[in-house]
């Protein structure tokens, strides 16, 4: 696909969510509107952060639980487009009150401070991004270490990995490249994002603690996996990080 049709698709999503938060604004329905899920103990559930391995079906499962729960979901192409288009950006921050914005910026400012990374800039515009699709709710966000990242109170934090070779096998298949090629692929994404982790939070993107739950797909379907988060959600229960 052209990288300019490839954009303008990502645009209208954005745009199309964005205008749905201002409606919700607007009308001032917003609670009605964004109904959340409610564990056990009344916890209200904004968001699913789903981290994934390459080829361990991450992608899918997220397609899977916007059937069935209706929610908006934002992979890396479009969180990448929020942060880095400024235009787009602020409009991003406007959507939210000023109380909300004060509290992004008490929320980034012991993550951020004196920290010496490459790109600070995107990551703090990555983050307030984050920040904000979670005070807006129904979102099921896919990778960027969003659940590392986001309050674990009013979330959902999920893992989705898989063996290594039966991962090299569904990319190569998927792709329709050579088991030799999907391998090295699969070896530096896995490189690169856990670099990623590293750099962003100075953080394992691996360590069991950051996630609520952990799904292997060796033998769960897409599907499977889907209901096991969306049952997960009525279970969960407020607790400490």
């Amino acid at each position: 696909m052209p990288a300019n049709i490839h954009n303008r698709e990502i645009s209208q999503i954005v745009e199309g969510q964005m205008r749905q938060w201002e409606m919700a604004q607007n009308e001032q329905v917003k609670r009605e509107t964004q109904t959340r899920l409610v564990g056990t103990e009344g916890v209200k559930i904004d968001y699913i952060a789903i981290s994934r391995e390459l080829g361990s079906g991450g992608a899918e499962i997220a397609q899977a639980l916007t059937g069935l729960l209706k929610w908006q979901v934002y992979d890396k192409e479009i969180l990448d487009y929020m942060a880095e288009n400024m235009d787009v950006h602020k409009s991003v921050l406007e959507s939210v009150d000023e109380r909300t914005i004060s509290w992004i910026e008490d929320w980034l400012a012991p993550i951020f401070t004196e920290k010496a990374v490459r790109q600070l800039d995107y990551y703090r515009h990555l983050t307030k991004v984050l920040l904000v699709i979670a005070k807006h709710g129904r979102a099921t966000i896919l990778g960027r270490a969003a659940g590392m990242i986001l309050p674990r109170e009013s979330g959902l934090s999920v893992r989705i990995i898989a063996p290594f070779d039966l991962r090299c096998q569904r990319y190569a298949h998927r792709n329709n490249i050579a088991l030799d090629k999907a391998k090295s692929i699969v070896i530096r994404e896995d490189r690169a994002r856990k670099e990623f982790a590293k750099d962003f939070l100075n953080a394992d993107i691996c360590d069991c603690k950051y996630y609520d739950i952990v799904i292997n797909t060796e033998k769960f379907s897409p599907e499977s996996a889907a209901k096991l988060i969306w049952r997960t959600l009525d279970q969960r229960t407020k607790g400490t990080v």
